[in-house]
Formats: structure tokens, C-alpha cells, sequence
């Protein structure tokens, strides 16, 4: 049984302040919040969490890996920094359902491109021709997705050279021969980084990679029929939502490329939806 859906925390202000994490405001928090909203059970999984939070006091930092959904630790998604591939748990509300506070800090630049730029081992996967199954693919746009992040970050800091540096590693540790340019890892992101230090070439790459990919994607479900073609809207939406996105991305590079990609969108959304398809529903 649970009382409470609400758990509170004292916070020993000083040893934050000592720990090394980042300030994600000005002022330290009297008490850590920790919603057990939607929780009927705490497990011994849960209750491990809550006895090491009670014990550490922040003298040594707890970290949960940015691939584990926060389910798996008390619903403290609301309670993180990034610092990597790694959250660190802290007494300040940084998000809101993974929506960013105003003001409040919950990506460490800093810590973050230490670890990518000088400890990060990415074991070979810049070999021409190495195999990459499902899993290790999926771990590799988690990398790129973070890089790609992190490039971001580092442009609202105002800090582009070392963003660009993070750029130009990505693309030399995580290559596109081997981790193929894609909505799920973080490309789009690297398309708007590139554009935001000015590199539109780099930015028109990724662009026509990932058109020509989600292009063929298109087609193919779109020349399904039946069952097969009602199993594959989904897909067929996604690809045309990316298609959307890279045709507004390519606007700002290539007026007249991006009204080739409209034309080609079209015509696909047209197919799409002469099979009962729905386009881009609210």
C-alpha cells in the first residue's frame, strides 16, 4: 500500500553545493519532490533508489543511463541532467513530463563534451564494411543523437567552434557509411546545427541522405496493398512527416531544390491517401 502519491526529501543545501553538478538554478531547493503519480506498488527496485538517495547526501553522484525509461527509476525523469550517455540524479525539477523548464539548466555542455571528445571508446565502428546488427545500430544513433544534442547546446551557449568540433567528430566516429543518416539518430538535429554555424554544405549532405532514404521508404509502403498497405501507415506517415521537415530545412539552402522535394512529397501524399491514407492529422 501507498499512502501517498508525493514523496519529500530534505536537501542538504551545502553538500550540493559541493557535489560537482550543475546548478540547474540559482537558488537549491528546501526539498527534493518525488511523484509516485500513476505508481500502485513500489518494488525492491524502487525502494533501492529511495534508500540511496536517502544515504548518498550528493557526496557521490547517481547516474542512470539515458537509453533506461524513467519508469525504471521512480519517475525521477523530472529530476535529471544530462551529462552524456548517463543522467545524473539531482534535488532540482529540471523537466516537466521531458519538457524543459524555463530558465533551468538539465544539459551539462561542459561534462558532456569531456566525455564525448576525450573518453567516449567507439570501438571500431569507423571501419569501412563492419557489421552492425539491430542492437549495436540502435546504440550508435543513441551516440549520435547525444552528439548531436550536445552541438545544439553548445549553439545556444554561443560556443560554436567547439561546437563544430563535436560536429566534425560525430561524422568522423559515428560515419553515415556504416550508421546511415536517420530521423532516429538525431540527424535532423545535426541538419540545424551545421545550418546555425553557417555550413550549408554539410547541412545539404545529411539533407539528401535522408530524403533519398525516407523517399524510397515512402514508395515502397505506398505500392503495398490490402492488409500489407493498412499495416504500413504508420510507416508511410513518418516518413512523410520527415520529408516535410528536410523539404523546410532545405529552404533555407536551395529555394529551387526544395520545391523539387514539395512536388516529389505530393505526389506521394496523393498516393497515400487515394489508399485511404490521412495526412499529417492534428
Amino acid at each position: 500500500m501507498i499512502p501517498t502519491d508525493t514523496l519529500y526529501m530534505t536537501i542538504d543545501k551545502e553538500a550540493v553545493r559541493k557535489s560537482g553538478m550543475l546548478m540547474a538554478t540559482d537558488s537549491i531547493p528546501d526539498k527534493m519532490v518525488i511523484s509516485l503519480k500513476g505508481k500502485r506498488a513500489l518494488y525492491k527496485g524502487d525502494l533501492m533508489i529511495l534508500e540511496m538517495l536517502a544515504q548518498c547526501n550528493w557526496e557521490r553522484p547517481i547516474y542512470v543511463a539515458v537509453s533506461v525509461g524513467d519508469d525504471n527509476y521512480i519517475n525521477l525523469g523530472n529530476n535529471i541532467i544530462t551529462e552524456g550517455l548517463a543522467y545524473r540524479i539531482t534535488p532540482f525539477t529540471t523537466t516537466n513530463d521531458g519538457q524543459p523548464l524555463p530558465g533551468v539548466k538539465n544539459f551539462d555542455t561542459e561534462r558532456t563534451y569531456d566525455n564525448i571528445m576525450h573518453r567516449f571508446k567507439f570501438g571500431g565502428i569507423d571501419q569501412k564494411g563492419i557489421y552492425l546488427d539491430e542492437t549495436v545500430t540502435r546504440m550508435c544513433y543513441t551516440h549520435r543523437r547525444i552528439m548531436a544534442k550536445l552541438a545544439m547546446e553548445l549553439i545556444y551557449e554561443g560556443k560554436e567552434k567547439k561546437a563544430e568540433e563535436v560536429l566534425n567528430y560525430a561524422e568522423k566516429m559515428v560515419p553515415d557509411y556504416n550508421v546511415a543518416h536517420c530521423y532516429a539518430s538525431g540527424s535532423v538535429d545535426l541538419i540545424r546545427s551545421w545550418l546555425a554555424i553557417g555550413n550549408k554544405k554539410k547541412a545539404l549532405d545529411i539533407i539528401q541522405k535522408m530524403w533519398k532514404n525516407s523517399m524510397q521508404y515512402a514508395k515502397w509502403y505506398c505500392s503495398l496493398d490490402g492488409f500489407r498497405f493498412e499495416g504500413s501507415r504508420n510507416d508511410v506517415l513518418l516518413h512523410l512527416y520527415i520529408m516535410n521537415q528536410l523539404v523546410g530545412l532545405t529552404e533555407t539552402i536551395d529555394e529551387n531544390l526544395a520545391d523539387k522535394q514539395l512536388q516529389q512529397l505530393n505526389v506521394l501524399s496523393s498516393i497515400y491517401e487515394r489508399k485511404g491514407g490521412k495526412v499529417f492529422e492534428d
